[in-house]
């Protein structure tokens, strides 16, 4: 769950549509990538400069790219991508080989390689700078223990084929694992193009196709229409959005309010902020602090009010305190000259949201550790049942440790299983799991080797924010 992402439409770092993301731990990093004056590096030296961040918590910062303006890519050249290869295996072998030959179709030329001789060659590198020498219009090299064969070309015209046997010699494409169905691939060549820009919802899609991540905000401030948009993908595909806004507007209940909107929506992913100075680095300092907790740790659950952040505090009048509660906006001001974050609950507080997301993703690992890591199986019997039981109550009696969940009475009028049971494991516990029946499983699901639904309750901790006191004094 610490595993977050700041979008960037910059230009000037190492993004672009063809290499969407790169993961960092430290500002320096960034820097470096970025330079000292992009807004990149400014948002990242508010991540890093909150502490705790996401870094301290076995997580790390994504930054991720949005195309949003065109973007010129230029021509490519066709390679040939072989296996991975082990160079004690392949050098080995190869050492015995002085007559190695192997066909390769170059942008439609054959290029015939004969009397490749390998007997001096120690590493593989020295194997592809043989190949390399013999080529005429491609180049060798490589590239994570796989050797690589590219086109001297670029553009369309730029094309390569698997090698092939040219029946004479000691054929070498099988060793090197560049035949057809040795797990190499073929990448040709594309002329130049200009891609059109996208919209943010597109690029975050795009985003999570290639890496996961459970926190997100763009550098680049979405319109109202966006974040609508925004808000429904975070709440379908489980992650949080950060979002600052600044205008006067967001503080009424209003229906033309997008924030109000969000609320009503029940788009409770989507955190939304409120600075009046426009500082959208409250939302990098706000996410960093967030994804922050082990939840392997005893007592690690937070919440986020009153903490500090790695931006200026503003000042707000209680009026604007007040309407910033009400429609679901989390405000950074003073109290008594010290700086502390101020949560509304309206729209639900982001500490919930966050540890009901980590708390799904440990139970389905968890699950899925289980089931792989049984050496035999776990049968369709009442002890197979049980021991999925046993790995979920594993898993919710962890996030009691942290302080998520805690033994309580339930207030719901919702049960399952016997309501004594229910309510005595509620209160001594914190949660309660029962398995299904399977004297009621269907034949279909015992012959899909599914199990009984299990059914999980689980009591939440909550967190106090505020002290009524009451005081008797007597003279």
């Amino acid at each position: 769950p610490n595993v977050v992402v700041m979008i960037t439409s910059e230009q000037q770092g190492p993004l672009n549509s063809a290499s969407r993301y790169r993961i960092y731990s430290d500002a320096a990093s960034v820097a470096a990538d970025f330079g000292t004056n992009s807004k990149a590096n400014d948002y990242a030296l508010s991540f890093f400069g909150t502490q705790p961040n996401a870094t301290n918590a076995g997580g790390f910062l994504v930054m991720g790219y949005w195309r949003g303006t065109s973007e010129d890519v230029a021509a490519t050249a066709a390679s040939l991508t072989g296996a991975q290869l082990s160079e004690a295996t392949v050098v080995g072998a190869l050492q015995q080989v002085a007559d190695g030959t192997l066909d390769i179709d170059v942008d439609g030329a054959t290029e015939n390689l004969t009397a490749l001789d390998f007997r001096t060659v120690t590493t593989l590198d020295e194997v592809a700078g043989v190949i390399d020498a013999a080529l005429t219009g491609a180049t060798a090299a490589i590239d994570d223990q796989r050797l690589v064969i590219t086109s001297a070309t670029t553009g369309a015209t730029s094309t390569i084929t698997f090698a092939t046997d040219p029946g004479t010699g000691a054929f070498i494409g099988e060793t090197l694992a560049i035949t057809t169905g040795s797990g190499a691939f073929l990448t040709q060549g594309a002329a130049a193009d200009t891609l059109t820009a996208e919209t943010k919802l597109e690029a975050i899609t795009e985003l999570a196709n290639q890496v996961k991540f459970r926190g997100a905000m763009f550098i680049d401030n979405p319109t109202d229409i966006e974040s609508k948009d925004l808000a429904e993908w975070g709440q379908a595909n489980d992650v949080l959005q950060y979002d600052v806004f600044d205008s006067p507007d967001n503080l009424e209940v209003d229906p033309d309010n997008v924030v109000w909107d969000i609320k009503l929506s029940g788009l409770t992913n989507y955190r939304m902020l409120y600075s009046k100075a426009g500082n959208r680095k409250l939302a990098a300092s706000y996410m960093a602090r967030v994804h922050t907790v082990n939840f392997a740790a005893e007592n690690s659950a937070l919440t986020m009010h009153l903490k500090e952040l790695s931006v200026a505090a503003e000042d707000y009048s209680q009026t604007e305190v007040n309407k910033a509660k009400t429609v679901g906006l989390d405000i950074y001001t003073t109290i008594k000259l010290t700086p502390a974050l101020l949560t509304s609950g309206a729209n639900v507080f982001t500490d919930e949201r966050y540890n009901l997301i980590a708390y799904v993703d440990y139970l389905q690992v968890d699950m899925y550790n289980l089931l792989k890591g049984t050496s035999t199986k776990i049968p369709q019997t009442r002890q197979g049942m049980a021991q999925l039981v046993d790995q979920a109550e594993k898993t919710t009696r962890q996030f009691v440790r942290a302080g998520v969940a805690a033994p309580g009475e339930w207030t719901s009028p919702d049960s399952f299983g016997n309501r004594t049971t229910f309510e005595q494991n509620i209160r001594d516990n914190g949660f309660y799991w029962l398995a299904g029946s399977l004297a009621q499983q269907s034949q279909a699901s015992r012959e899909a080797r599914e199990s009984p639904a299990l059914q999980g309750a689980v009591k939440l901790a909550g967190a106090v924010h505020s002290v009524d006191m009451i005081v008797n004094i007597n003279r």
